[in-house]
């Protein structure tokens, strides 16, 4: 399993730096320091807010071909999926960091870690510690963390080349915990149902 984790880890990190390759040649992109702006710059900055919806638009249009090569590494011991994050879920998640985070003064690349995220769910059992050794003794620049909490199981690796550019997250979990995890994403997606009822655009 671990092997598959490591595949999987590789390809990803290949197709992340390929992609920002291309955002930075884009049109649309602007070069901001996303760890020394914080979602507070981001809220009263309307430059650094069409930063991060420009590349959500741009990860949305280049990642079909890759949501597509993941295929290759569903098979009897994983399944692997992705996706872009909502304009709608990202509008969220700055209000709850504005609001509830220290009033914002957290790094966008903290808050905004997700863009882009790919899911491997393992059939066959791996700890944490197994992950987390792999990359400590392989990649040097991957971070690694134990995102387990309450009833949510699951290692996390964020995929970034810079501070100027935005993470991909790799999210790992057991099979077993398939169903625990999902009720846990259910519940915090009834409070942004809630916000979204609410709410009809703006970042406050």
């Amino acid at each position: 399993m671990i092997e598959e984790i490591d595949k999987l880890k590789n390809y990803i990190q290949t197709k992340y730096l390929e992609s920002n390759e291309k955002w930075i040649k884009s049109e649309t992109y602007s070069k901001i320091n996303l760890k020394n702006n914080t979602i507070f710059n981001l809220v009263n900055d309307e430059k650094i807010q069409n930063t991060v919806f420009n590349y959500r638009e741009f990860i949305n249009e280049d990642s079909i071909q890759l949501i597509i090569d993941l295929n290759q590494f569903n098979s009897k011991i994983a399944k692997v999926n992705s996706r872009a994050k909502l304009k709608n879920s990202i509008t969220y998640k700055i209000q709850n960091y504005f609001k509830n985070h220290e009033q914002g003064n957290i790094p966008i690349n903290k808050c905004l870690n997700d863009l882009f995220g790919i899911r491997m769910i393992c059939f066959t059992p791996v700890t944490h510690n197994q992950i987390y050794e792999l990359v400590k003794s392989k990649y040097k620049n991957l971070k690694c963390i134990d995102s387990s909490k309450q009833d949510y199981k699951a290692t996390h690796i964020y995929f970034k080349k810079d501070n100027y550019s935005f993470q991909w997250e790799l999210q790992i979990w057991n099979y077993q915990d398939e169903s625990n995890n999902i009720n846990s994403h259910e519940i915090y997606k009834q409070d942004y149902i809630k916000w979204e009822k609410e709410n009809k655009g703006g970042l406050v």
